[in-house]
């Protein structure tokens, strides 16, 4: 089953090879433009990190102490999670302006992650330098500084690491003018996979851009058109700087038509990926983070006609671990071998060198995904929201309809570390003396809440659970499949599976023996309304339809005024107030307060 779903390999195997990924106006402007705070002096760039090609095998390096990364924020208020992991400036030190001609000064607000309507109090400032291009930009810039890119069409750039930048002291590149004025339809100069390529970079701010690619969704396509591998590449490139992308905000972006995926990252912790549009990618997903990503937050998004999955969260042990033993610190570490002790002596030895999380483990944790809009993507196959290796993490508020594939997948890409834990799988609830007799790489202790996931697709699901994603806890959902599952929960994933007051058509167990069942905590179908079809649940919203949720409007987008409408009906017995008020999320997917202990991931206000 690896499929669409394990692209990193191939992306690192092409960047060892130092191949191209084959396979799949200008504004007039016064004296004065609309743009954010006050400026300094300019500074050097520093030169970008070399590839260091893998080297014969030596005795392993004696590890230094560990380094880690920064705790992670952990809870369930996404807001919260951003104002303590993403401290922008509020005033800028320098203002860079890209294009032409250049003002003297820019009026700009401070940008508030936070913010939702309302936009800050613009500020005139200087610009201290201009620049033609992104790239003489991005090469001159440091942390403090704002890039502001005037309307018109460019090449993309790339940025490595920058020691300047800090919290408090971000990078933050802002599309000027008009949504849709700035594009970005060519690659950057060090890599013509990439338009946007932040290679061991950090606080990053990229926002507002039109990045667009020049393929159609379908596989000829894919192979044919002259696309890009993504339009925004986040990489820690991990074997060679030892490092990981961290504390990056993508916010408000349009990135579509490219060859493979709309944004992709590895190596990476600490990212924001808010109010952007993942459209049209021709082979794969709309958006991929993978090996070992962790600490994300993921909101606000459309997923839109991707060939494959939405945004999909695929953390591949298997990728991520090859690129560990790629650095030079475990040259003499064995070659791989597909089991679960070759791997967890790298974990180990990685962890001693690196900290927890300081390198590509083939997990994800912490991440929140919410108030997400998915729709009419996976006619290659991939879930809407596809998940594989992610751990204690929230999924919540998001709207799953009109995907031709599952609807939120959980399991461990099928990788060769946990094969032996999972062909066949326990049979009885004796096997299962607890985690440890488990596949390693699946999801565990995800808290999944007032989704709406309506579908009809045979072979799918609405929610899967399988390959070791144990420890699920279902809240408030509405999981309604016409033509298979509401709930697929297979004999890995059994173990304290907690399921309750969720809206469902039928549940499958997989084949899976009776007695294992006893490992639940609850079963889906103890404390759900069932047998609900798609017809029957129309009748409870305001109005169901398969229309899109987005339209394209010349170089941007725009709601679809036709789009549906499945808050619930103020009549509704079936929907409102048949939820677990003690699981219930403080806002909808339209970001309204929720009164009443309601199903879905709509209230009926608003």
């Amino acid at each position: 089953m690896r499929g669409p779903t394990s692209a990193t390999e191939r992306t690192r195997t092409y960047s060892r090879l130092g191949c191209v990924l084959i396979a799949l106006g200008a504004l007039a402007c016064g004296p004065t433009v609309h743009v954010a705070g006050p400026p300094a002096e300019e500074a050097a760039q520093p030169p970008g990190p070399q590839k260091t090609p893998p080297a014969p095998p030596t005795p392993p390096e004696a590890p230094a102490p560990a380094a880690g990364v920064e705790p992670f924020v952990k809870t369930l208020d996404s807001d919260e999670w951003v104002s303590k992991t993403l401290k922008l400036q509020r005033r800028y030190e320098r203002v860079l302006v890209v294009g032409a001609p250049a003002p003297a000064t820019i009026r700009v607000g401070a940008l508030d992650l936070n913010a939702r309507g309302a936009a800050a109090e613009l500020q005139e400032v200087p610009v201290t330098r201009a620049f033609a291009t992104l790239q003489e930009a991005a090469d001159a810039a440091r942390g403090g500084d704002l890039v502001a890119v005037l309307p018109g069409t460019y090449a993309g750039f790339s940025l490595d690491d920058e020691p300047s930048a800090g919290q408090e002291r971000f990078l933050h590149f802002k599309a000027m003018g008009r949504p849709g004025e700035v594009v970005i339809n060519r690659p950057c100069a060090a890599d013509p996979r990439w338009m946007i390529y932040l290679r061991a970079a950090h606080h990053v701010v990229v926002e507002g851009f039109n990045i667009a690619g020049s393929s159609a969704p379908g596989a000829q396509s894919a192979q044919s058109a002259g696309g890009r591998g993504a339009g925004i590449m986040v990489d820690g490139a991990f074997a060679e700087t030892g490092k990981l992308a961290h504390h990056i905000a993508l916010v408000g972006n349009f990135s579509h038509h490219h060859r493979t995926w709309g944004f992709h990252s590895t190596d990476s912790h600490s990212v924001l990926l808010q109010d952007n549009l993942f459209a049209f990618s021709a082979r794969e997903h709309g958006a991929y983070a993978s090996d070992g990503s962790d600490n994300y937050v993921v909101r606000r998004n459309v997923f839109f006609g991707n060939n494959a999955g939405g945004f999909q969260a695929n953390l591949d042990p298997e990728a991520s671990l090859e690129e560990v033993l790629r650095h030079p610190a475990f040259r003499g570490y064995p070659p791989m071998e597909p089991t679960r002790a070759w791997a967890a002596g790298l974990m180990k030895l990685a962890t001693e060198r690196f900290g927890e999380h300081g390198f590509p483990d083939g997990r994800g944790v912490n991440y929140i995904i919410e108030q997400n809009v998915m729709n009419g993507n996976g006619r290659a196959g991939g879930g809407a929201i596809n998940l594989a290796g992610l751990s204690d993490s929230l999924i919540q508020n998001n709207l799953v309809y009109g995907n031709f594939a599952h609807g939120i997948a959980q399991w461990d890409n099928a990788n060769p570390f946990d094969r032996a834990y999972v062909e066949p799988g326990p049979r009885s609830p004796e096997q299962v003396s607890g985690p440890d007799a488990l596949p390693l790489w699946g999801c565990r202790n995800n808290l999944i809440r007032n989704n709406t996931v309506i579908m009809s697709n045979g072979g799918r699901a609405a929610l899967q659970c399988g390959n070791g994603s144990w420890g699920c806890r279902l809240r408030n959902n509405i999981l309604i499949n016409d033509a298979s599952a509401s709930i697929e929960v297979l004999n890995t994933s059994i173990y304290r599976f907690d399921a309750g007051n969720n809206v469902v058509t039928q549940v499958s167990y997989g084949g899976m023996p009776a007695a294992l069942k006893r490992l639940a905590a609850a079963l889906p179908e103890t404390r759900a309304i069932t047998g609900i079809t798609r017809a029957r649940f129309a009748a409870e919203v305001v109005r169901a339809s398969e229309e899109p949720w987005v339209v394209l409007e010349g170089s941007w987008w725009k709601l679809n005024p036709n789009r549906p409408d499945f808050r619930p009906k103020p009549s509704s017995k079936m929907l409102l107030g048949q939820g677990d008020a003690r699981e219930m999320p403080a806002r909808d997917l339209l970001g309204n307060k929720r009164n009443g202990a309601e199903l879905g991931a709509l209230s009926p206000g608003g």
